[in-house]
């Protein structure tokens, strides 16, 4: 996405060197209130970090001087994940209440767990207080900031309060409560909107609700760590600032991340017949045949024999990353599985196996367990913490636990956004008492090759470190290298624009890419009845890893061979209860009927019928017609090995989705 305040670079220094010329009396004040006193270009310590007050300065340029960056579609702010963006937020509301005297901010956010976080945030003025944003004379004070919650099930007070926060989904016109709220703000006064983590804005109902309310905002403020999506769409704000990885990682505000993978030589396949349920083994094939068997990647660490593995070498990163902590925090192990069932498993093979107390947290959890994993930080004391922390899409962004030490990656990545997600939980260094904000830090991410993530990885980029031992035990204090020197602009002036591509160049060439449309299948039963998921299931039932590589996150970085860890104690399977294993199954074919409309371009409200359908021919296919409820252990085991090919089968099958939403189930 074009940063397209590189054009008005040159200006916008000159205009900060002269002291803000042409920007309103009340602009000047405010931002002398946060400005260093012997340098008012710079920040006043312990109020904005540098690149906040950048921002800030930023969004004042372009909605006073520098208009048609944001008249449009307002402005967009890209700044890495633990780099302050509430903080931005409500230096902004604050210059706008005393420059502008605007009386009403509207902050959208795509889901629970960061409604929670800004909640937390605004509540009371807190991040006004912690910052010491507001003038400490006059009549300007946290109380000019009153917010509201929206929550389902109470009627908001939408007109009479300072700050409206709420969830996305609560504004959408296709349900009443959203038309409800938007009806509201639309008979209100006008208002200033920041659309928190702003990479979802393309989504076709958040798109509509932010047009709706377009008449109503005197600014729009997009903020994200990710503004470029896996389906290519960005937001639609005018992206004026970018503070990535490698500038935070400059300016020591993240952790330095470190990835851990084992060298598997090999290993032994179990082969499942699904239709008799019969087991045969074949001892130790090499990895180059186990390619050509065609496991698929989320086997390598999910089923039991290589998740244990991968676990034993997380666990062995917590240890280190507690030895570091020396009692001020407890770290923690934050595992990202694939499926609620996948979730399940991993808690249990945490909690039975390994005696590690974990918190599992899906979209069907408690309330009190999403609230615990908001907590975690504070039960350090308790005497019987929870260690660990297992989530299936939930804990993204939004999760803000610096403790987070270690992530262990029980799933492929197939969005660049939800992936750099996932690896920003662990990015926010640990600030508290006794925590010098020189000493470095680290987040161990453990990591299998099989997964295929160097994409990811080349993502996240440190500077390289050279000529480690074999048998060397990593030390930050003495091995952590220096971070990069910071990469600014210094001559705006070269930045080269990009021409729009002429139409017309194109008018003599016809391409004819045969590009047809899937037609829905009318015996869609018939059609899914007969796909081939082949004869044979195959389990992963034991490796062997000859050694543990750690590598710093950079794309001709450095590698360390650690060896392999312990043999893990002998033991069977950790066993999901038969009725959690039925339960899992049926989730995971929510997940999959949901995967398959989104694949096709299906409305995702149909995931019911296309569950049932979906369910009818499980049953039918593998389990003689048996509800899952009374079906035995061997036969649910084989349903929930053959769910990802069965997921496969239907995507490449071309209209059969069509045909099931179409003609019915």
């Amino acid at each position: 996405m074009e940063n397209l305040f590189l054009r008005v670079e040159d200006e916008f220094q000159q205009w900060v060197k002269d002291g803000y010329p042409e920007a309103e009396e009340k602009t000047v004040e405010y931002l002398q209130h946060l400005s260093n006193p012997k340098d008012e270009s710079k920040p006043r310590e312990g109020v904005l970090w540098e690149h906040q007050w950048d921002c800030l300065l930023r969004i004042v340029y372009s909605y006073e001087i520098k208009r048609e960056l944001s008249q449009l579609n307002g402005v967009l702010l890209n700044v890495v994940t633990g780099g302050g963006k509430t903080a931005v937020i409500a230096a902004s509301m604050a210059w706008l209440r005393l420059a502008h005297n605007v009386q009403n901010f509207v902050l959208i956010c795509p889901n629970l767990i960061v409604r929670d976080r800004l909640e937390e945030d605004f509540k009371g003025g807190k991040v006004f207080k912690d910052r010491s944003l507001l003038p400490a004379v006059g009549t300007f004070d946290k109380n000019d900031f009153e917010l509201v919650t929206l929550q389902a099930g109470r009627e908001p007070g939408l007109l009479g309060s300072h700050i409206v926060l709420g969830n996305i989904h609560q504004f959408y016109e296709s349900n009443k409560s959203g038309l409800d709220n938007v009806a509201k703000l639309m008979n209100g006064s006008n208002f200033v909107l920041f659309n928190d983590e702003a990479h979802n804005s393309p989504a076709p109902e958040w798109e509509k609700a932010l047009k709706r309310l377009g008449s109503k905002t005197l600014l729009r403020v997009d903020t994200t760590a990710t503004p470029d999506r896996a389906d290519h769409q960005t937001p639609d704000s005018s992206m004026i600032y970018e503070y990535l990885i490698e500038d935070a990682l400059a300016d020591r505000l993240v952790k330095t991340p470190i990835v851990y993978q084992p060298n598997i030589s090999t290993v032994e396949l179990t082969y499942t017949d699904t239709a008799t349920g019969e087991t045969r083994g074949v001892e130790e094939i090499d990895w180059a045949e186990v390619d050509r068997k065609g496991l698929n990647a989320t086997q390598w660490v999910t089923d039991d024999k290589p998740m244990r593995q991968q676990m034993g070498i997380a666990l062995q990163r917590l240890k280190e990353q507690e030895r570091r902590a020396k009692g001020r925090y407890q770290p923690l192990l934050f595992v990202v599985a694939v499926s609620k069932l996948d979730a399940q498993r991993a808690q249990r093979t945490l909690q039975n196996y390994f005696k590690i107390r974990t918190l599992l947290v899906t979209e069907d959890s408690p309330d009190r367990d999403r609230e615990m994993a908001t907590s975690l930080n504070k039960q350090r004391l308790s005497g019987n913490p929870y260690k660990a922390v297992v989530s299936v899409l939930m804990l993204r962004e939004g999760w803000d636990m610096p403790e987070v030490g270690v992530i262990l990656l029980l799933r492929k990545f197939g969005s660049r956004v939800y992936g750099q997600q996932v690896i920003g939980r662990g990015l926010r260094r640990v600030r508290r008492e006794g925590v010098g904000a020189e000493e470095p830090q680290i987040c161990a991410i453990v990591d299998h090759p099989k997964l295929e993530h160097q994409w990811l990885w080349d993502i996240f980029q440190t500077t390289p470190r050279k000529n480690v031992g074999i048998d060397d035990e990593f030390d930050e204090t003495e091995d952590l290298p220096e971070p990069p020197p910071r990469q600014d602009l210094t001559k705006p002036e070269n930045v080269i624009e990009i021409p729009e591509p002429d139409e017309e160049a194109f008018d003599e060439f016809e391409l004819d890419l045969d590009v047809k449309e899937a037609v829905p299948i009318k015996n869609w039963r018939e059609v899914l009845n007969a796909l081939d998921y082949g004869n044979q299931t195959v389990e992963i039932t034991d490796i062997k890893t000859e050694s543990v590589e750690s590598t710093e996150l950079k794309k001709d970085g450095w590698t360390v061979r650690e060896p392999a860890p312990a043999d893990l104690k002998n033991g069977g399977a950790v066993e999901l209860p038969l009725e959690d294993l039925a339960e899992g199954i049926k989730a995971e074919l929510m997940q999959t009927a949901a995967q398959l409309l989104a694949h096709a371009g299906h409305s995702n409200q149909l995931k019911g019928q296309i569950y049932g359908i979906l369910l009818a021919h499980v049953r039918s296919r593998f389990l003689d017609g048996t509800s899952l409820g009374l079906a035995d252990r061997d036969r649910l085991e084989t349903v929930r090995r053959v769910l990802p090919d069965l997921e496969k089968a239907v995507k490449e099958t071309p209209g059969l989705i069509d045909g099931m939403v179409l003609y019915g189930g």
